[in-house]
């Protein structure tokens, strides 16, 4: 009876595993499709344009900066005590502004790039999604993020069919 029970479990153990050696697997290689799609110059020229307009305003901010900078440790300039503490805090006043500034773009520019960036996302899943309707794929695994894929023989390589479904040439 003991023998019987181990010989059930050794089974149920191993559905599993007949499970998923059933299983077909694909790789593509995200990054290389991503680099192809024409979506992507439009997006990055949008994001330059951004990235551009807050590079002028840092800018102007800098050099405000080094304006007052210059003006505070200026040994030819005695202010009085009050003018000088008015100054020294209006430069520090300045200073937070430029890191509150850095940090704002920072998180605008971020989102302006998610926001530009899920569409195309979108479509690539969905061409993912459809080469693996097509060819009966049960899993479709990333190449090109480390850690994802160990290794993949070129014969589940998806990354030319999906391409393929997007209208993308290489």
């Amino acid at each position: 009876m003991n023998v019987l029970k181990k010989l059930a479990l050794a089974l149920l153990m191993m559905v599993p595993a007949v499970t998923f050696a059933q299983s077909k697997i694909g790789i593509v290689n995200t990054q290389k499709v991503l680099e192809l799609m024409p979506d992507v110059k439009l997006a990055n020229a949008q994001l330059d344009t951004v990235n551009k307009t807050y590079q002028a305003q840092m800018k102007a901010l800098l050099d405000e900066y080094q304006k007052q900078e210059q003006d505070l440790s200026d040994p030819a300039k005695k202010y009085p005590e009050p003018v000088l503490l008015d100054k020294q805090k209006a430069f520090k006043a300045l200073q937070e502004r430029i890191q509150a500034f850095r940090e704002d773009a920072n998180q605008d520019i971020q989102k302006k790039q998610d926001e530009l960036m899920a569409p195309i996302r979108k479509k690539i899943s969905e061409g993912i999604s459809g080469v693996a309707k097509d060819q009966k794929i049960d899993v479709i695994l990333d190449s090109s993020q480390q850690g994802v894929v160990l290794y993949g023989s070129e014969s589940i390589d998806v990354t030319d069919a999906v391409m393929k479904k997007l209208g993308l040439k290489q």
